[in-house]
């Protein structure tokens, strides 16, 4: 009797055991649950990558106050990507495969291109700031999405002030650069929908010496306006200084969100920036903007209500646990600051009926919204 009991009792620590390593590893049995973050907290966008870095740790400090996941708290592990293609990729696999972490946010990945290669079929990424357009195409990764601003609508909403401002003639000079070749190719398809003239088009490199040629050349053309974006400093500061004395006045100045972020930055005089309309971001609602400043002592940029974003979204989906990630993503709805209520599209885009995009212009040295 006794040694039955015996054997009864060992048969039953066996299939326990066996039946604790066999069994799917749920999220409520891990503490913590990682986020990882690849964000470029040195190079050409850091300032940018503060911003995500500060965004991401509000959201996580949010989920945590309220009970974490499953009752475990959320970490965020953070790899530099350094403003780099070949670092982006590198700390992306460090956080898949080393940190082994749940789910990653990674920054500019249409600038810094690769990661969607690294990508395992369990994980899922998510970039606050990358223009889906230029990461999914011509290959899509599945698993790959952004929360980004799409960059059609941005191309729509600048050719449509400009149409309402009987703009004829336009030339367009940007940054060479993955993201800013998808920019183009929106700007020239929505300028010929509303029959405006494409006079010349340039992508220009960061080491460019010779920029002053080029605003020289553009005067010899037709153009009414000029189209400028572009993320490197030292090309956007040689842009704004060289604009205003070499481009004739009848040339109107339009660019991209950077101009926003170079205004307030204070490191330029207000002069340089009188007259030139730009798109951007729309703010995010006061109690974002409010939290933020609060934690930070800062305005938030315009990556930071996307991260915020990226790092709910990541979060409803390990809360939720689908056991297919694709169908998941592409079918739930999920809530934002910055655009309200979106899903994902297959291409792993943002569909929201309010695009988040608005016109603004420099003018008496304040930034006012262009009605």
């Amino acid at each position: 009797m006794k040694k039955s009991l015996i054997t009864l009792l060992v048969l039953v620590i066996l299939v326990t055991a066996y039946y604790s390593l066999t069994k799917p590893v749920k999220l409520s049995d891990q503490e913590p649950i990682k986020i990882g973050a690849a964000f470029a907290m040195t190079g050409d966008a850091a300032p940018w990558g503060e911003a995500s870095l500060n965004a991401a740790n509000l959201a996580v400090e949010k989920i945590n106050a309220g009970g974490g996941i499953h009752g475990n708290n959320v970490k965020l592990v953070v790899e530099d990507s350094k403003s780099t293609s070949k670092d982006t990729v590198t700390a992306v696999s460090k956080l898949q495969n080393v940190d082994r972490v749940n789910a990653i946010a990674a920054t500019w990945l249409d600038s810094f291109q690769g990661a969607g290669n690294v990508i395992n079929d369990k994980m899922l990424l998510i970039s606050p700031d990358a223009a889906i357009e230029s990461v999914n195409i011509p290959t899509n990764y599945p698993r790959v999405l952004s929360v980004w601003y799409r960059t059609e609508a941005k191309s729509k909403v600048t050719l449509e002030r400009m149409q309402s401002k009987g703009v004829k003639n336009v030339y367009i000079l940007l940054q060479n650069d993955p993201y800013y070749v998808t920019l183009m190719g929106f700007l020239e398809k929505e300028a010929a929908a509303k029959g405006i003239n494409i006079v010349g088009k340039e992508l220009i490199n960061p080491n460019n010496n010779d920029l002053r040629t080029v605003l020289s050349k553009i005067n010899a053309t037709n153009a009414d306006a000029i189209f400028f974006g572009s993320y490197d400093s030292k090309l956007s500061t040689e842009f704004l200084k060289e604009a205003p004395s070499l481009l004739n006045k009848k040339i109107t100045r339009y660019g991209d969100e950077f101009i926003e972020q170079y205004f307030r930055s204070g490191d330029y005089p207000k002069s340089l920036f009188e007259g030139i309309e730009y798109y951007a971001p729309s703010t995010p609602p006061d109690q974002f903007v409010q939290e933020y400043k609060g934690r930070f002592n800062k305005e938030p940029v315009f990556s930071a209500g996307t991260t915020y974003n990226t790092i709910m979204v990541i979060a409803k989906y390990l809360a939720d646990e689908p056991a297919d990630i694709d169908a998941y993503m592409h079918k739930t709805a999920f809530n934002t600051v910055t655009y309200g209520k979106i899903t994902f599209d297959s291409l792993g885009g943002v569909v929201s009926e309010n695009p988040a995009i608005v016109m603004r212009k420099i003018e008496n040295g304040k930034i006012i919204d262009i009605k």
